[in-house]
């Protein structure tokens, strides 16, 4: 299923070689549902939480990725596919405040929409396998 990716805060804080990121975001998908969520990053480590005690949460660790559902938070896995996508996002995430608007690779196209504040409002993903 598409995912059109909305993008509510971003907020930067850059301390000595560590970037610090909070992300509030809702996802529309095309039959017009929302999930709402945050995304952090720390350290060169990702949370990706959704809010609904349903769905889940995706974190990053030691060049790792997991999965743990929010009901069942001491029962998690490693994600050991599919991971492309959250990389690159954080390759990007390093490389701030020397951040582009578009990104691409041979098979991933990433475009970041900034506000009139200069945060990013928005951020598109789009892949042969995955559309955010």
């Amino acid at each position: 299923m598409k995912i059109i990716f909305f993008i509510s805060i971003f907020l930067f804080t850059s301390k000595a070689f560590s970037l610090n990121v909070k992300c509030n975001f809702e996802e529309v998908y095309l039959d017009g549902s929302i999930q709402q969520g945050f995304f952090l990053i720390k350290d060169k480590k990702l949370r990706y939480q959704y809010h609904d005690k349903n769905l889940f949460t995706i974190f990053h660790k030691m060049d790792d990725f997991f999965i743990v559902k929010n009901s069942q938070i001491s029962n998690f896995q490693k994600i050991q596919h599919n991971t492309k996508h959250i990389k690159e996002l954080l390759n990007i995430a390093s490389q701030y405040p020397n951040i582009n608007n578009q990104y691409n690779t041979s098979d991933l196209q990433i475009n970041l929409e900034p506000n009139s504040q200069g945060f990013f409002k928005r951020i598109s993903i789009k892949s042969v396998d995955l559309n955010l």
